[in-house]
């Protein structure tokens, strides 16, 4: 096994086990998202969760942390911080990058859309072949 794989193994185990964590702890509840609002969902809560001493909270930390680093290029990266860490709406976002609204739903999507096969690659694939 090359060690990218064991990587991506040793993070998939422990994005699992953070996540069952968090569930029994009340932090996450269980439902039917998708692997997109899930993405979100944790977007909103990685702030909060990068100030936790939890070994695990600390490991899948890393892995959205390095999912985030593989996308920060984008000219339209920032918007993952204002939305979802800062809580600011597309209307201000817009004002802020100087463009139409929908230009920032339409970012803020394929952004999403490129963070949720690292952070959620079991739940993206099986979307994928329920299509």
């Amino acid at each position: 096994m090359k060690a990218s794989e064991l990587i991506d193994e040793v993070a998939k185990k422990t994005a699992r086990a953070v996540v069952a964590e968090f569930k029994r702890a009340g932090m996450i509840k269980e439902n039917r998202l998708n692997s997109f609002k899930k993405t979100e969902r944790i977007l909103y809560e990685y702030p909060r969760w990068r100030k936790s001493n939890l070994e695990e909270t600390t490991r899948f930390c890393t892995l959205v942390q390095n999912a985030l680093d593989s996308i920060s290029d984008d000219p339209y990266f920032q918007i993952i911080e204002l939305k979802y860490f800062q809580k600011w709406t597309h209307e201000r976002i817009a004002e802020y990058f100087n463009v139409d609204v929908s230009v920032i739903s339409k970012r803020r999507t394929k952004l999403i859309n490129q963070l949720r096969p690292i952070i959620f690659s079991d739940d993206f694939i099986r979307e994928i072949y329920e299509l």
